[in-house]
């Protein structure tokens, strides 16, 4: 059984947002801002559909990517992208792996050979090093002529990877 991700949980997910990065960047008033809502919502309702989505990764890329790409809000985007995939995987009983930091490069450098601009920061886990670099070359694998299909593919295999029960 597959757990959804409901307004509720949008809630806290704001909140956590809010807490952890308004000191650092700019967040938005996510619910204020009701078109950007109203679609994120939107995606939160598509990700159920079996038919399209079938497997619990496959409904985590999609809400990654989707919320990414889809630029719903004035800023946070990404952040919002990545906190909503790791919330859904939570709540059907998955994390990312507590591998090193360069293991998680070289695994993301076979996925996505093109990107070379990799950020670090001092307070950075390894987990948030590689989902903060995933969703940048999530953002711009445009710029790297990725297909669509193709990003799915490679994030996917992200997932399937870098994941374990809880």
């Amino acid at each position: 059984m597959v757990y959804y991700l409901s307004e509720d949980h949008l809630n806290l997910i704001f909140e956590l947002l809010s807490k952890r990065y308004a000191r650092v960047e700019e967040v938005p008033h996510y619910k204020l801002e009701t078109t950007g809502f109203d679609s994120l919502c939107g995606v939160l309702k598509r990700v159920q559909a079996d038919t399209y989505y079938p497997l619990l990764f496959e409904k985590a890329v999609y809400l990654l990517i989707n919320i990414n790409k889809g630029h719903f809000f004035s800023n946070g985007n990404k952040r919002l992208a990545l906190v909503t995939m790791t919330t859904f995987l939570d709540i059907n009983q998955y994390k990312l792996k507590k591998e090193s930091k360069d293991w998680y490069r070289e695994f993301l450098t076979k996925l996505f050979p093109e990107y070379k601009q990799w950020q670090d920061f001092e307070d950075f886990r390894s987990t948030d090093f590689a989902t903060y670099n995933l969703s940048i070359m999530i953002a711009d694998s445009g710029v790297y002529n990725i297909s669509h299909d193709e990003l799915k593919e490679r994030v996917l295999s992200f997932l399937k990877n870098a994941t374990e029960p809880l």
